[in-house]
């Protein structure tokens, strides 16, 4: 899989010393916004100055900036790491007396030779000049690296309500599309609201995967705190697999990072390989013998004094053999100890085994 972020994108078709390896296929990606999706715009004139509209504009650069971004994801999700012959198409569709806008954006995915050899030399290079609009994007980004710095993207209200600073949208939009890693930590220890999760899943899809990858194993397995969901979340919405992680901490003497590593098997991965087949039996064999059932097992006398087996749960409630799952409410545990919503290890060996056929009767 190629990074999200060091997907080159270009509307010309040749590409000056660069050598286009493979070409794979035509790509597109449509975003539509309904009118009040501007109506600040057509609600006031006020920022009207020399023509222009300043509030107009970051709309429209907002959803060209999302076309943009679901092409660059589309590429890396097929192994290309360029776009070329981009084209970018505005249109308005009305009917029923209501009218959207839907921009097109379309180009072809290729695989160009060493380009993230040559994007690195590049990013060494110092810059001879900046430009006043340089200027403006660099004081911006140190800005907005201090508030997060000094954890104040975040206020309080009279009530004692958190909630996020007034400009926290205009604060996204940037740190996404200049890719500022450097807050990275800070937007994780930031409060979880819910409404917020897609803007931190395009941050963090813009960001260096392998950066991302460290970021996400190091706050889920260090993080006190209780609610780690989001966590989990954009591990699988990034398809954030990296097996040699999973490995090690599925082999820990830690009993939460084991189980931890084990929620995310079941994730998918942006591409598979005939080698995954390899890597997902050691991680079968590594489930069986790192996870054993935590119960012990008796008879019971049940209807007309015939005995039955039982499984009795680390509660001490005794289930019928044939449940799956502790009938004690305040318990709800499985044999292995995993509750009914988290993936246990017969689940996690169902997915890696389903996994290995999938890619056996397809590539093999």
């Amino acid at each position: 899989m190629n990074k999200l972020s060091n997907v080159l994108v270009t509307t010309t078709n040749i590409l000056e010393g660069l050598k286009i390896k493979q070409y794979l296929k035509p790509l597109s990606a449509h975003v539509v916004a309904g009118t009040n999706f501007f109506s600040d715009f057509f609600a006031s004139f006020s920022d009207i100055f020399g023509g222009r509209s300043g509030t107009y504009q970051r709309q429209l650069s907002s959803i060209y900036t999302e076309a943009i971004e679901i092409l660059k994801q589309s590429a890396a999700e097929i192994g290309a790491n360029a776009v070329i012959g981009l084209r970018v198409d505005l249109d308005e569709i009305s009917g029923k007396g209501k009218s959207m806008f839907m921009i097109t954006a379309i180009g072809t995915a290729v695989v160009i030779e060493n380009l993230e050899t040559i994007q690195k030399a590049q990013t060494v290079e110092k810059l001879s000049i900046i430009s006043v609009e340089k200027m403006d994007e660099f004081r911006k980004r140190r800005e907005i690296i201090q508030l997060a710095k000094e954890n104040k993207l975040i206020k309080n209200d009279m009530y004692g309500n958190l909630s996020y600073i007034d400009d926290m949208d205009n604060v996204w939009e940037f740190i996404t599309s200049n890719s500022v890693y450097e807050v990275a930590n800070e937007i994780l220890d930031l409060p979880f609201f819910s409404t917020t999760y897609p803007k931190l899943l395009s941050y963090f899809s813009s960001l260096d995967t392998n950066f991302t990858t460290n970021l996400l194993f190091d706050k889920l397995m260090n993080d006190k705190s209780s609610s780690k969901k989001y966590l989990f979340d954009l591990m699988r919405d990034l398809r954030i697999f990296d097996s040699e992680k999973i490995i090690s901490y599925l082999q820990s003497d830690n009993e939460m990072h084991r189980s931890i590593a084990l929620q995310l098997v079941v994730y998918d991965k942006q591409t598979y390989l005939k080698e995954d087949v390899a890597v997902f039996e050691k991680i079968i064999q590594i489930i069986n013998s790192s996870f054993k059932e935590i119960v012990s097992y008796s008879t019971t006398k049940g209807l007309l004094t015939k005995e039955k087996e039982v499984w009795i749960c680390e509660c001490g409630t005794k289930n019928d053999k044939e449940l799956e799952y502790c009938t004690l409410h305040e318990c709800g545990k499985d044999k292995y100890g995993f509750l009914k919503s988290q993936t246990n290890p017969l689940k996690a060996i169902k997915k890696l085994e389903d996994n290995i056929e999938i890619i056996k009767e397809n590539l093999f």
